[in-house]
């Protein structure tokens, strides 16, 4: 199994470092341990890996893309796992409650305190008996944990271990896990009881749990039902690869004759023997299934019909370059939730289809000119620029305006410089009407995920 522990939060726990005990006995169990130090962090670079870890992030936040891409990660089939420490969130200046309430989860800005029972005479080594049934916790009778923090649950997450009545404060959760898409979040609320230091992974029941964690954290339902999946698909292609297994048996009677020098008397029989193996691996192999469109047709109707209108939302920007309008436009319908590269293949051909009616009938229609369109401030400027365009045919860039023609001296003019000053005002206003739209667009998505939250 690939773990990755990050690196770029200014993590406290690093196993190069004072995690290399843990380092060693997961790659005993036989998992593969990396650094995730490649800032920032994307979906892309964290896909790979069934594990993600953060060993107490200290005095760093992570931005909203790079949420998203955890949310992402674990929604897909990722398992991230989270190790706090005394103060929390808030205590340690990050922004993990933000990532964290995706699950229902919050770390609590406290320290568990306990004075009847502690390790190491120290009050903050709290030791813990309550430990909840599950595969993460199996065989763990007590555990040390060293200078943690508590954890807020919802009422859909799984409580792994709480505090005793002696502890301050008393019955807090410590440990707990949950589900997400089709991933699985686990958040302690101490990473220093898997450290080196403080012997915190060598106290108790720690380094059992540690392997427990690591070991099973990935199994959700969904992956444990996976291998009687597979058992039925192998029985299946057995059942139906029985005549091919008969053929290769037969050559391999075959060979052993030509081994033995048989050569003559069994050459058309290897022919013959090849020959059906050919034909029956042939006739087993499975037709190639049509591709199914994701969309359906209504899907596809209405999403056209959106994008068409995005199409035309943007153009009214008259941006001139055809690459940053295609971004702008995926990145609109994408918040509209549509796919616009799914899309786009309809698209063209739907106005290929419009463009060939109009090439097949010739227009011959009476126009109302009160049906005309009113040229819009757009058009016009686009028509003072064509007339701009033509007057610097024939004027030099060393020619001015006479003075004749001119009030104050001041007013002299560069008819090329007025131009080029109006086309970049121009295309200025083009790209802050698009990052206006992007922006607006960013604003819409954050109130539809927090309908809750409070202006």
């Amino acid at each position: 199994m690939n773990i990755l522990f990050d690196e770029t939060q200014k993590e406290r726990g690093n196993i190069g470092d004072n995690f290399q005990k843990l380092a060693e006995l997961l790659e005993k169990n036989g998992h593969k341990v990396r650094k995730y130090d490649t800032y920032p962090i994307k979906y892309s670079m964290v896909s790979n890996a069934e594990i993600f870890v953060f060993l107490c992030p200290d005095g760093s936040k992570m931005y909203g893309h790079e949420i998203k891409a955890l949310l992402r990660y674990v929604d897909e089939g990722g398992c991230l796992a989270i190790f706090a420490n005394a103060g929390g969130d808030k205590g340690l200046n990050t922004n993990l409650n933000t990532l964290l309430k995706h699950f229902d989860i919050e770390l609590v800005a406290n320290q568990i305190f306990d004075y009847q029972n502690f390790d190491l005479k120290l009050e903050s080594n709290v030791v813990i008996t309550n430990i909840y049934a599950s595969p993460l916790t199996e065989g763990i009778e007590n555990i040390t944990f060293v200078s943690g923090c508590s954890v807020h649950i919802g009422k859909d997450v799984e409580e792994l271990a709480r505090t005793d009545n002696s502890s301050d404060p008393p019955s807090a959760t410590v440990m707990a896990k949950t589900s997400y898409g089709l991933g699985t979040v686990f958040v302690c609320g101490s990473y220093l009881m898997l450290s080196d230091k403080k012997s915190g992974i060598d106290l108790r029941d720690n380094k059992k749990l540690a392997a427990n964690i690591f070991n099973n954290i990935a199994d959700t339902p969904l992956k444990k039902e996976k291998p009687a999946v597979k058992a039925k698909k192998e029985e299946a292609v057995a059942e139906v690869e029985t005549p091919v297994s008969d053929s290769l048996t037969k050559v391999d009677m075959v060979k052993e004759a030509l081994q033995r020098g048989e050569r003559d008397s069994v050459k058309t029989e290897v022919m013959k023997a090849m020959e059906m193996l050919k034909q029956e691996v042939k006739a087993q192999k499975p037709e190639v299934a049509e591709e199914v469109p994701k969309l359906k047709k209504e899907d596809i109707y209405e999403a056209l019909s959106v994008i068409q209108d995005l199409e035309d939302e943007v153009d009214t920007l008259n941006i001139e370059d055809p690459g940053y309008r295609d971004i702008l436009i995926t990145d609109m319908a994408r918040r509209k939730g549509i796919d616009y590269t799914q899309v786009l293949p309809y698209l063209e051909k739907l106005r290929e289809r419009e463009e060939k009616e109009e090439s097949a009938e010739p227009a011959r229609k009476e126009v109302d000119i009160a049906d005309m369109p009113v040229p819009t401030p757009a058009d016009q400027f686009e028509k003072d620029l064509m007339w701009f365009d033509d007057k610097l045919k024939d004027i030099e860039p060393q020619d001015m305006i006479p003075s004749t023609q001119i009030r104050e001296p001041q007013e002299r003019v560069n008819i090329n410089a007025l131009v080029l000053a109006i086309r970049k005002l121009k295309n200025s206003v083009d790209v802050l009407s698009a990052n206006l739209i992007h922006i607006m667009s960013e604003i819409l998505l954050e109130l539809k995920e927090q309908p809750k939250k409070r202006k």
